[in-house]
């Protein structure tokens, strides 16, 4: 009788970036009802705001990404305005990891696990890391290669299939009001920038399952911090409060502009206007 041969673990990475998508929970800062949350988030007003970050910050550097085998769905609403899911469908086009997913007010961890479903499965992955990422954020370059290299090394030596987490905590704020707009920190706590869970396929726990700054509680996590490896805006329509919770970091101004352009294909003007 033949021996059973092991089955190499391999992860399949899929991407959730929430934009202005209309929930009937999940909003940090505003208890109205959601007549008063989608006149709140389709603002003409807000919504430019928001696609001028997206475009700069969170598309670029998606589109950007050293590992382009992945997919990422961009959740937003039924509701969404035809103008400017127009506009979005036109910025996206040609990507082809990304895809748009509609669909209706929910509670939010069902629509998360809906959008997360919506996207393709491979049928030779053996784990799903589930990442996630802000619509008004930038993440490294190599963030999805790392969470590929790093998920599929700690599943050859991890002693269960419990689910846990890849994350990185070092990472740059950006201030447009600040002095000096570009900051360098390092968190003490998962940030939710390209953090990632990875679990058996079949278990449908994500990332989104609880509040990222809480994960290192709940599960196994593992953090670098090698590199800065993410940017995070600070503006008037943050949800949650942008305020770094860790210890400010030593790169000078120099060392900033080079892991910008280095990291996120960015130069200093390219920020300007946000």
């Amino acid at each position: 009788m033949k021996a059973r041969q092991a089955v190499t673990p391999k992860a399949q990475i899929k991407g959730l970036m929430r934009f202005s998508y209309l929930s009937e929970n999940g909003f940090a800062k505003s208890k109205d009802d959601l007549h008063e949350m989608r006149q709140m988030l389709y603002d003409e007003a807000r919504l430019e705001r928001r696609f001028r970050l997206f475009e700069r910050l969170a598309f670029h550097t998606m589109a950007l990404q050293d590992d382009t085998d992945f997919s990422c769905a961009v959740l937003i609403g039924e509701c969404f305005p035809d103008k400017w899911r127009v506009r979005l469908e036109n910025i996206v086009h040609d990507f082809k990891p990304m895809q748009i997913v509609a669909l209706p007010p929910m509670v939010h961890i069902q629509a998360v696990k809906a959008a997360y479903h919506a996207l393709p499965d491979d049928p030779s992955a053996t784990h799903i890391a589930t990442f996630r990422q802000d619509d008004d954020d930038a993440m490294h370059r190599e963030t999805t290669a790392r969470i590929r290299a790093v998920g599929d090394a700690m599943l050859q030596v991890r002693q269960d299939d419990k689910p846990f987490i890849i994350a990185f905590n070092r990472g740059l704020y950006f201030d447009p009001s600040a002095q000096e707009p570009l900051s360098e920190w390092y968190e003490r706590a998962p940030l939710g920038i390209g953090l990632a869970m990875v679990t058996p396929k079949g278990d449908h726990a994500t990332v989104f399952r609880r509040n990222h700054r809480n994960l290192v509680e709940y599960y196994d996590c593992y953090t670098e911090i090698a590199k800065p490896m993410w940017i995070r805006s600070v503006h008037e329509d943050n949800d949650s409060t942008a305020t770094p919770q860790g210890r400010a970091g030593t790169l000078r101004q120099r060392g900033i502009k080079r892991n910008l352009w280095d990291g996120f294909g960015m130069t200093p003007e390219m920020l300007e206007g946000l």
